[in-house]
């Protein structure tokens, strides 16, 4: 069994192993390189991801049954819904950055036309996220939340220096990830680290790190055209 740091250690690894940053589709915005046409088509997509995320967290709450970190994964779920902050609910902000793109509300909201890729992340990340060991559950977030925050980041770049896009309102959903996700990935990992106590528990994590990060690489997949 590794240690706490050591254990810490892998999850961080495993995790870097599949850097969204370093997939082909974002290198392309971060290099400015994605038209207007493939950024509408990723907003519209990601949006049946961004709904859904909500859930996914709530599902990790509805099976933890440490009372700790339920309060934990209690306040993630507040800020995605937007009761702890002056923010409106995530799946809203996202929407303010497809209109800003140009979209129509309604064009985003009613899609029927996804991806396959789209439809396998959302739908792996409800099984993972509704596994009977919370732990499980809390390193599928974590695999996605500790990324977050740097790509919000290098997102907000790329907008403004290729699309001319400097609106505060289209990156309400990225400047509110690049914060709230440096929390949510830190409470995620304390709470794995401390509470997996097992060989077994350990490599189980590993594994369910390596599957979620998996799904939202296999997403920019689907997204990306040479």
């Amino acid at each position: 069994m590794l240690s706490k740091e050591k254990f810490s250690e892998a999850i961080s690894s495993t995790i870097s192993e599949k850097n969204i940053l370093n997939h082909p589709f974002y290198q392309k915005w971060n290099e400015g390189k994605l038209s207007l046409d493939e950024l509408k088509n990723y907003a519209i997509q990601y949006y049946r991801y961004v709904e859904n995320f909500p859930m996914f967290v709530s599902s990790v709450h509805s099976y933890c049954d440490n009372p700790e970190v339920r309060n934990m994964i209690m306040e993630n779920l507040a800020d995605e819904e937007g009761f702890k902050t002056n923010v409106s609910d995530h799946p809203a902000l996202w929407l303010n950055f497809c209109k800003l793109l140009g979209l129509d509300e309604s064009t985003v909201i009613n899609n029927r036309n996804i991806v396959p890729q789209v439809k396998e992340m959302v739908n792996g990340f409800y099984k993972l996220c509704r596994s009977v060991d919370y732990k499980l559950g809390l390193a599928a977030l974590l695999a996605y939340e500790a990324q977050i925050p740097e790509v919000s980041k290098v997102k907000i770049e790329g907008l403004k220096k290729f699309y001319g896009i400097n609106s505060p309102e289209a990156f309400e959903f990225f400047t509110v990830h690049e914060t709230a996700d440096i929390y949510h990935s830190r409470d995620e990992m304390n709470a794995i680290v401390e509470n997996c106590r097992t060989e077994e528990e350990q490599n189980k994590v590993l594994e369910v790190i390596k599957q979620s990060a998996g799904l939202y690489w296999q997403m920019l997949d689907g997204m990306y055209v040479n």
